[in-house]
Order: C-alpha cells, then structure tokens, then sequence
C-alpha cells in the first residue's frame, strides 16, 4: 500500500528536472507511505512511490520496482490478495523471485501477461508501469475504484498521482466552475466522467486503463459493470434451492474476508455494531484469532451511539474491542485536515469521525483494517432508495390518472415544501432537464444502461431496482470509497473492503430481488449468511448508517465572520443573503448548512491556499 507519483514526456525536448518534481509530489503523499520512498528516472518518465510496507517489509519490496532485464519499471499502490496463486503459476512459465512481496509478482503478471494480467488479479490496485522498450507508460485502476489515480496534463507533461494535491502541488490548482456546480447536485464528480474538481485534472476511472504513448493518450475500460450481468447465471440462481444460494455466497465471503487478513503487520477492523462490519469482524475472528476491532461512540447521544451493539459484538465473538469517544470539539478540530486529506469538499460528516478511528488504530499498532463497505450497495441496504424507488414506480401510473388540477396543486405543493420559487411551478416539466444538463445526461444515461443488462428480467419494477443497484456500485459507492481511502491512508492505514471481491459482486449482481429486498427485510441473504456468525438481536436490528449529531456539531461555527470574507463570498460569488439564510438553517438544527461550510473551509484550503493549522485555529476562536 503506497502513494505513487510521476512524470511522462510528451513531447522530445524537455527541460524538467523530473526526479525533483517527482520526489516533491511524493513528499506530498508521505502519509500514504512513510515506511520508504523511491524515485525512478526513466527514458522519456520518472515513476515514485511512498511505500507504506504491508507484504515482505524488507528492501526487497522497495518500489519503484523493475524487471530482470530492465525493461519494465511499476510503482503501485494497493494489494493483490492472490499474489502467491498467481506467483506459483509464473514460476512454473520460468520466472524467479527475488521477495515475498505482491508487487514483484504483479510486475511479472505483467511482464507474462500483459494486459490481460488484469483478469487474474484478485484485489484493490492502482498502478503505473513503463515500458522501456516501447517507450510508453499505462496507467491502471481497479475494477470499483478503491484505491485512487489521477492525472493531468501540462507544459508538455503528464503528471500522475495517488492524491489531487500532489498534482496541484506543482501547477498550483485551479477550480472547475461546471465540475462544482455538478458536486452540488450529486455530491461526486469523478465516478463517472473522468472530470475533478480541478481543471485540466482527470481521475482515471475505476476498470480503466490509460495508456501514454508517442505524446498521445488513449483510455480503454477494462473492465465494465452492466457486462458483467449474465442472463444465464441469473436464471440458474432463480431456480436454484434457497440454502444452496446463501452457502455459496457464505463461501464467496469468507474466502474474501481471510484473503484480506494477508499481512506481514497486525490487522483489526473497523466495527459500528452493524451488520455489515459486524459479519466481517466475525469472519475475520473466526479465521484470525486473537485481533482488535475499533468503534467509534457519541457519548451523550443515546440514539446514535451504537457501542452497545459494538460490545456485544465483541463479546460474542470473544475480541478486544477499542473504543473511541467522538466529542463535537474533536469534529471542529479535525474538519479542517480532513478536508485536506479528501480533496473534496466533504459529503459525508461522519468522515471526521473515519478520520478519528484510523488514527486510533494506528497507535494502537494496527496497519490493516477491514471494513463492510460495499454490502448496502450489492445487497439493496438502503431502503429509502430502492424501497422507495420501487413505491414511486408503482404509483406513477395511478397519478397520471388524476385530473391535471390536482396534479398541479400537488406540484404546487411539493415545490413549496422543499423551498423552490412556487412562481415557477408552471415549469416543473423544465426542472428534470436542468438537473440532467448537469452532468450532461451521464447518470441518467448510466443508469438506463444497468437498466437494460437486466432486460431479460420478466418484471419491469425489477428490473428497475436491480438496474438502480447495479447503477449505484459506480455512483454512489463513489465517494465512500473515497472516504475510506483518504481517512484511513490519512494515518498510514491500509483499509480493505472484502464485499467488493471482485467474484463476490460478480455473483451479487445475477441475485434475483428477491434475495436483495425481501419481503419484510433489506439484504435478505445476507442476514441469511449472518445466522450462524452473530446473535439475532444483531442481525436484525435497523439500520443506523453511522449517525452524528451534526447539526449540533457545527452550530457554533455557522457565524456570519467566519463567512463574511470568506471563499463563497468572494472567490464564488454568492450573495450574502444565500449565505445568512442557510446559516439560519444551520442554526435551526438544518444539516444541509454542513455542506456549505465544508465547501467554505476547501475554497480556502485549495483555492485560496490557507493553511489547515491557520483554519483549525480559526475555528477553535469561532466556536469559543
């Protein structure tokens, strides 16, 4: 697990001192790897690394790696959880070895393989390898994006990275205007389009490569979701016994989960008391041993707070647990570093808490944890989308039934009560084409496309759902993969997603609904692999999706001098009166106001260039 930077050539003459600028974008990254660094002046590149050891923590693993015969050079971020498979199959084509690392054996996967090396790999990866002899640099992401690449191309260069600030480190940055209109909207910009919030920046998309070569670049997908849905294994696992099904998904998880205890450093996972992080605390003690869990509480916070859940979790299974009290001065201290660390303006407010944990972790000696991210995705956990989704469906019909008045005054209605200009209700036909213009019809257009990998499906409500889900690995799964990179790596911690096994989602999305939405329960088969690990009580419980008391967290901070010269006023432009007002929401207890002062506090962090000790006192003044 590492950072990785570099440069290539795009053009034949050239005046940058490569190496120079390569190790200071890998000092940016230095906590994604503060175990070695490496910097490889190449014919044409230069490849870095920050490695963060996991596998073979001797220099043997040092990166960047190259081969034998000094054709082909990698640096690479991430872990390939099959290496020893596949290591024994390259030593039977005749290759030699020289550690015990997964990075060696991914190069000669390469080196055998090429290209199609990528089918064989089972893991989380990001990765950039030369070809000496070709003269040409590949970029390559994994099939859902967990580990991050980005890229940008200027004076004559393309400069790469594990993190957006590495790269803005040498150009400085400049914001995107359309790219942040479209994160107000959908809160995510680079899952599906390769566009950031910085100009002339891309993300090499999740199952993509980018290949360099003769100053051109060319990008192929290798790797797509909507293909992966098979009509034939769809109908098998219809007509296939109920208990066959769950065993097999049972097996697919387990192997996953002790694939990705692999570590020559202590492991943990992180545990809400929930059931996803529940199931793989349980597998991973069941195969570990004796290993800690970490949870994160909200004392004072009896309706939020799930370390009861957490403890009894962890006294069934017979583990340590570590838990860590979440104060509201902790979340106003760290907000600003964790929107360093993230890029991003952030989304998700229980980031700060990750943030938190991953730090207790590390001084707690752990360098890999697991986590249960990805399950709500490929199991349809989120009730108020697809549920309600499903709902909607069924009802559209009956409403084009009602007398247009009535459908105006419901419209006339609606748009009251969300805020929108009740005088501009006669074009609500106009509304969803604006919104779609955003992002220029590509969530829609992606949607429809998982849509119709399931047309074989009899039902057209099902269809939708399994299409909306499939929709959601790419989309919404985005930005939380996100965090968990960027919080995690933050303090040099390895997190590993085991339910996004790339045979594990492959068998998840043939499920029909039925095993997804049961009839009275999300996750239905799920809950049935769960039966024999955790207690009922466990299983069945409601879902709480990590929960902070927000509203009561930032409060102090919604005051007008915090944002009266601030990035929204000045640098974007917004009236004050659209700032007053949401800071009067914020104070009545509104979360939606948590998004504008993260977006205040990244304009002065990336755009304006403040710095996060200067920010993190400013709002220790502010909330006094």
């Amino acid at each position: 697990m590492c950072g990785i930077a570099g440069t290539v050539c795009l053009s034949e003459e050239c005046e940058l001192d490569h190496r120079a600028v390569v190790s200071h974008m890998c000092d940016v990254l230095h906590h994604r790897g503060p175990d070695d660094e490496g910097v490889a002046r190449l014919d044409g590149a230069c490849l870095g690394s920050k490695r963060l050891a996991i596998l073979d923590l001797s220099e043997a693993g040092r990166m960047p790696m190259t081969s034998p015969d000094g054709r082909w050079t990698l640096t690479y971020n991430g872990e390939i959880y099959n290496f020893r498979e596949i290591r024994s199959e390259l030593v039977d084509a005749g290759h030699r070895f020289f550690s015990g690392s997964d990075t060696e054996v991914l190069l000669h996967a390469w080196m055998e393989w090429g290209e199609e090396c990528y089918e064989r790999l089972v893991g989380m990866f990001a990765f950039a390898i030369h070809d000496a002899d070709e003269g040409t640099v590949t970029l390559v992401r994994d099939r859902y994006g967990i580990k991050p690449l980005y890229y940008a191309i200027r004076d004559d260069h393309l400069f790469f990275a594990s993190e957006t600030k590495a790269i803005s480190a040498i150009h400085g940055a400049t914001m995107d205007a359309h790219a942040l209109l479209e994160w107000s909207l959908y809160r995510n910009v680079d899952a599906l389009t390769a566009g950031t919030l910085f100009s002339e920046v891309s993300s090499v998309l999740p199952g993509e490569r980018v290949l360099i070569e003769d100053g051109e670049l060319e990008r192929r997908a290798l790797h797509v979701q909507p293909e992966d849905v098979s009509e034939e294994a769809f109908g098998r696992y219809l007509k296939a016994p109920t208990l066959e099904v769950v065993e097999e998904l049972s097996e697919l998880l387990d192997d996953a989960v002790e694939a990705r205890l692999v570590a020559d450093v202590p492991v943990g996972t992180l545990l809400s008391g929930g059931l996803d992080s529940s199931l793989v605390t349980a597998i991973a003690a069941r195969r570990h041993g004796k290993f800690k869990a970490f949870h994160v509480s909200v004392p004072g916070y009896a309706r939020m707070d799930e370390s009861s859940h957490a403890e009894r979790v962890a006294s069934h299974l017979g583990i340590d647990l570590v838990k860590h009290e979440f104060t509201a001065e902790e979340f106003r201290r760290e907000l600003p570093r964790v929107i360093y660390h993230s890029d991003m303006p952030i989304t998700h407010p229980n980031t700060v808490a990750y943030y938190a944990i991953a730090r207790v972790a590390r001084e707690h000696g752990v360098t890999v944890l697991q986590s249960g991210e990805g399950a709500d995705e490929l199991f349809g956990g989120y009730r108020w989308a697809y549920r309600r989704r499903r709902l909607l469906l069924r009802i559209n019909p009956l409403l084009e039934l009602l007398p247009r008045k009535v459908r105006n005054i419901l419209a006339l209605v609606t748009y009251s009560m969300v805020g929108l200009p009740t005088t501009s209700w006669r074009f609500r036909e106009l509304l969803p084409q604006s919104v779609d213009l955003v992002d220029r019809y590509t969530r829609r257009a992606w949607l429809a496309r998982c849509e119709e990998a399931y047309d074989f499906v009899e039902k057209p409500l099902d269809r939708a759902i399994l299409g909306a889900i499939l929709a959601d690995l790419n989309d919404f799964l985005a930005p939380l993969l996100r965090r968990l990179d960027r919080t995690t790596m933050a303090h040099s911690v390895e997190c590993r997603v085991p339910f996004l096994d790339h045979r594990l989602v492959h068998m998840a999305n043939q499920l029909p609904l039925s095993y997804r939405l049961g009839a009275r329960a999300d996750k239905w088969i799920l809950k049935r692999v769960a039966h024999p690990h955790l207690p009922k009580e466990i299983i069945e419980r409601p879902k709480r999706g990590f929960p902070l008391p927000v509203a009561e967290f930032i409060e102090p901070l919604l005051t007008e001098e915090l944002f009266l010269e601030g990035y929204l006023r000045r640098e974007l432009g917004i009236r004050w009166l659209g700032i007053s007002s949401q800071l009067e929401r914020g104070r009545r207890g509104e979360v939606d106001a948590f998004g504008f002062l993260t977006l205040e506090l990244w304009g002065r962090i990336f755009v304006r260039g403040e710095s996060v000790e200067e920010l993190t006192d400013r709002l220790a003044e502010t909330a006094a």
